[in-house]
């Protein structure tokens, strides 16, 4: 099975002009709902509301899949957001015969188009806290997000990425005894990503070495923190760490135009479009040797952009 080069993170957008105003507008396709847990916790929602508000993102789903394959998008990250507070409710709202099957649909259409899912728990999914309590919430966070690739029929590998950072500075034989305990529905998938300030590719490899989770280069964290390591040098450590068979994923994305003397975290944030691809990710998204997800605002219409201007082969 060959998938495309480029991915997209989560949502699907397109512009239209405002019916009233007659300005531009950004409108998201993707129609995932939420939960407020003040709401929650005051009693504002029925268990009946629940359980349709899941049914309805697993189907809008499947419906944004259908639209991104018709366009050539054989990469997708799934939004961790799926099931709102899916660890305060009974289970019995998400893991229903409903959604199992509305999430079998899903993993229908993802073969059907060739399409590699992965998805990327928040920045709370923190396996090597020195809290306990924390801790354990990120394993049950990961095990839904395993529950929930089991459900689509997706493989119990890093081609199906559920991707973390590695979160508290140096904890790494916190972060390895964690992922050491995790059951095999996540810990078979997960993969592991380089961040700005605690987790360099030189700190995740002896990681990754100990545990064999592979790691995801984010080309863009790595500016700020790489650990005296070139881009082909980062970019050609991390893609030793994945199995025979299953193509190396990494993220891209850029500093806004003109605010590259900013500050960090000016400089962190993601633009709107992709202007420019490190060449060590180019080359080889242009031989077919990795999978990158494209992590801009502008999302679908950025994928398409930058494959268009960087000619790189969908």
């Amino acid at each position: 099975m060959v998938y495309m080069s480029l991915g997209v993170c989560c949502h699907w957008i397109r512009r239209d002009v405002a019916p009233r105003s007659g300005k531009p507008q950004v409108i998201n396709e993707l129609d995932e709902r939420t939960l407020q847990l003040g709401r929650y916790e005051r009693g504002a929602y029925g268990e009946d509301t629940i359980a349709a508000l899941y049914l309805h993102n697993v189907r809008m789903l499947g419906e944004v899949l259908e639209r991104a394959g018709r366009a050539g998008v054989r990469l997708f990250r799934v939004s961790s957001a799926m099931f709102p507070l899916a660890d305060r409710v009974p289970r019995r709202l998400w893991d229903s015969v409903e959604v199992r099957a509305a999430l079998g649909r899903v993993g229908e259409v993802a073969r059907k188009w060739g399409q590699r899912l992965t998805t990327h728990p928040g920045q709370f999914c923190v396996l090597s806290s020195d809290s306990d309590s924390v801790v354990e919430k990120a394993v049950v966070e990961l095990e839904l997000h395993g529950w929930m690739f089991d459900a689509m029929g997706m493989p119990r590998s890093p081609l199906a990425a559920i991707n973390v950072h590695g979160g508290k500075a140096d904890r790494a034989s916190r972060l390895i005894d964690a992922i050491r305990s995790l059951p095999p529905a996540s810990r078979s998938r997960l993969t592991l990503e380089n961040c700005e300030t605690c987790y360099s590719v030189i700190d995740l490899l002896p990681v990754s070495l100990a545990t064999g989770v592979p790691i995801v280069w984010d080309s863009h964290h790595h500016t700020f923190n790489p650990a005296d390591l070139t881009d082909e040098e980062a970019c050609d450590a991390t893609r030793e760490t994945w199995p025979d068979g299953v193509r190396p994923l990494q993220h891209l994305s850029n500093t806004t135009p003109g605010l590259e003397g900013g500050s960090f975290t000016e400089r962190r944030k993601h633009s709107d479009m992709i202007h420019y691809v490190p060449p060590a990710q180019l080359s080889r998204l242009r031989r077919g040797e990795i999978d990158v997800e494209v992590e801009a605002k502008m999302k679908n219409l950025a994928v398409l952009d930058v494959a268009t201007r960087f000619e790189i082969p969908l």
